[in-house]
């Protein structure tokens, strides 16, 4: 199936330096552990055939320290059967750093743009009754959170915010144990945690791009799925420690937690559906 990935990514792929399509067709098949991902790399695939997708791999300059970015590229197509030439918008992610997580990052990025999809209320209160007032319980997790979900807002206008966060909900994942055997938390402790984010995205988002796929592509990767999960993901001694002691004294408030959240999005969804 590696043969598969490659004949579609690699025509897509430039490097401003050395090549280096295994490794990077080894990050995308890895990040197909996300059961959550599935949708979303059927349609980077779809659009790599399509020829409506590009990736560029650049060298880090020492005065960048942006680690990559998507861009929208204009151009015209001539059509010569009807004698018109009709607007095309190409899609280009630029990549300075190949690693799982700027990967997952920027593709986010372009499955919003190509969705149509307006992040607007559902997923900012979903992400919001997440996030506010609460913590994981997992200090790993509760570290990256605030490292990518809070800090690094800060050097965003407002109005990005929260493009960034769904971005920045799929780079978590991306670092998960379940990606990365070395990871500090497992896929299924950020899904917990972000139980309303994870339903948009499961219930809403996945559907709508799901209609843009492939069906030929959806088929063949599900072979994809199940050879690149991880059967037993690397667990510290240290780390099953700290959560069999966090589990003892937290595990029943998080569920509440949890629950409570939920609870209050499903709520707000039916008052919408009744207006």
């Amino acid at each position: 199936m590696s043969n598969f990935l490659e004949n579609l990514i690699a025509p897509q792929l430039d490097y401003e330096g050395l090549k280096q399509d295994d490794k990077f067709v080894e990050l995308f098949s890895n990040l197909y552990r996300i059961e959550l991902f599935k949708e979303g790399l059927d349609l980077i695939l779809t659009k790599l055939q399509q020829k409506n997708l590009r990736f560029e791999v650049r060298y880090i300059k020492d005065w960048d320290t942006n680690v990559g970015c998507f861009l929208t590229e204009n151009q015209t197509v001539f059509d010569r059967f009807s004698n018109k030439i009709f607007p095309k918008k190409n899609l280009k992610i630029i990549l300075r750093s190949l690693n799982c997580n700027v990967l997952a990052h920027e593709m986010a990025h372009a499955l919003e743009y190509e969705s149509g999809i307006k992040l607007g209320e559902e997923f900012r209160q979903a992400i919001g009754y997440d996030m506010k007032d609460r913590q994981a319980s997992q200090l790993a997790l509760r570290s990256q959170i605030q490292r990518l979900m809070v800090d690094a807002l800060k050097a965003y206008k407002p109005h990005q915010f929260i493009s960034e966060l769904f971005a920045r909900y799929f780079e978590l994942l991306s670092i998960s144990r379940n990606v990365k055997s070395n990871g500090d938390f497992t896929t299924q402790e950020v899904m917990d945690f972000f139980v309303n984010t994870t339903k948009f995205i499961k219930e809403i988002f996945n559907p709508q791009i799901q209609k843009m796929i492939d069906q030929t592509i959806a088929q063949k990767t599900l072979e994809i799925v199940k050879n690149v999960k991880l059967t037993t993901p690397n667990l510290e001694f240290s780390k099953q420690f700290e959560s069999r002691a966090q589990k003892n004294t937290s595990f029943a408030k998080s569920i509440k937690s949890n629950a409570y959240w939920q609870a209050s999005w499903q709520k707000t969804q039916e008052i919408e559906e009744k207006k």
